[in-house]
């Protein structure tokens, strides 16, 4: 909740178990402190018995796999088959820092082209790098599907 909503509410939630469970002579001990406390003590002993019977029966994983072996007529998620389609057509530092800058190019492109101009149709080196790395990706996607 943003803090702005939560704290009338802590500080009346607290209010409200003072005045109905203390006597006026009493220590007061806000409520949300009791509550954290039970809470946090109640998340470390399921923490405590999740990783006891995760210590006591460990889950098989079956054989170790060799990463310099590939089976056969693997692909990945759609949405990384741009990526991989990529990796297969340039060699490999070229494919793994392509994707890297053009990230960081679209990232930075609305803080170099400063034209208050919101046309896209008025900004054509913007349009037209956002374009090519538009059709690249979705090129390169389809590509990679039906290889």
């Amino acid at each position: 909740m943003p803090d702005i909503v939560d704290r009338p509410r802590q500080g009346h939630t607290s209010r409200y178990y003072w005045e109905r469970e203390h006597s006026p002579g009493e220590k007061f001990i806000p409520y949300f402190w009791q509550e954290a406390v039970s809470q946090i003590m109640i998340m470390f002993l399921f923490l405590a018995v999740v990783g006891g019977l995760a210590l006591l029966w460990p889950a098989s994983l079956g054989e170790r796999a060799n990463a310099l072996v590939t089976p056969a007529n693997t692909k990945p998620e759609w949405y990384y088959l741009s990526l991989f389609q990529l990796l297969k057509i340039v060699p490999e530092k070229i494919g793994l820092i392509v994707p890297a800058v053009l990230v960081v190019l679209l990232i930075l492109l609305p803080f170099i082209d400063r034209s208050p101009v919101r046309n896209p149709l008025k900004k054509p080196v913007t349009t037209t790098v956002a374009l090519v790395v538009i059709v690249a990706t979705i090129v390169l996607t389809i590509w990679g599907a039906v290889s």
